[in-house]
């Protein structure tokens, strides 16, 4: 596999997002007769990214159509531009803020209304956002997967993944990502006062282990 945030077996993610699967259908009656937005929430490198792109696989195997939204497409500014400007303004620029967390509100909408949207997608190489074309037109479920997915409003079903600021630094520094940059700790930690409440808004939770269980 070669998404970074995968540092255990494919199996163990595999068999987490069939997990997930039972417990939205035995718990939440999933898939349902009406469309259903689930949206997963965690801090950075605590592996949301993967559980929510393993969990539409495992959806879309067992015939449930599903879409996902990547929070890190809808930031204001593309990556590097968006560091630069943490650096120029310090830690209070840093929050959700940063994201056009109304335009993926709208694009759910556009979900439930089985609509085509053009959705931003980072090119990283170019630092910018280019568009591409989704059809929701046939889509039962959509995942929304970012740091604030919890605090965008609309939502159906909850996914929180706990970890510490610390647990994510170090997830990072496995993956060699921003190693050098002296500002990714404090940035992790103000991050981590913003993110953590957002539990208290999910139905289920993964712990640090990657435990589920359910509110």
């Amino acid at each position: 596999m070669s998404d970074p945030e995968r540092s255990r077996p494919a199996s163990a993610y595999e068999a987490r997002a069939t997990q997930l699967v039972e417990v939205l259908r035995e718990q939440f009656g999933v898939p349902g007769a009406a469309r259903t937005v689930i949206a997963v929430a965690g801090e950075s490198g605590s592996g949301k990214s993967v559980t929510a792109t393993d969990l539409a696989a495992e959806l879309n195997a067992n015939g449930v159509n599903t879409a996902i939204i990547h929070q890190d497409n809808y930031f204001i500014r593309p990556p590097r531009s968006n560091h630069e400007h943490r650096l120029q303004h310090g830690l209070e620029s840093v929050g959700p803020q940063e994201v056009q967390l109304d335009l993926i509100r709208s694009q759910m909408a556009a979900f439930r209304a089985g609509e085509r949207v053009e959705a931003p997608v980072v090119d990283y190489p170019g630092n910018q956002f280019v568009s591409q074309s989704l059809n929701f037109a046939s889509a039962q479920i959509l995942i929304v997967e970012g740091t604030y997915a919890l605090l965008i409003d609309g939502h159906d079903i909850g996914i929180f993944l706990q970890a510490t600021w610390q647990d994510t630094a170090e997830r990072r520094r496995v993956r060699n990502r921003d190693i050098d940059d002296p500002m990714i700790d404090s940035v992790l930690a103000h991050e981590h006062r913003l993110i953590a409440p957002q539990a208290s808004r999910a139905a289920i939770v993964l712990d640090r282990d990657f435990v589920i269980s359910v509110k």
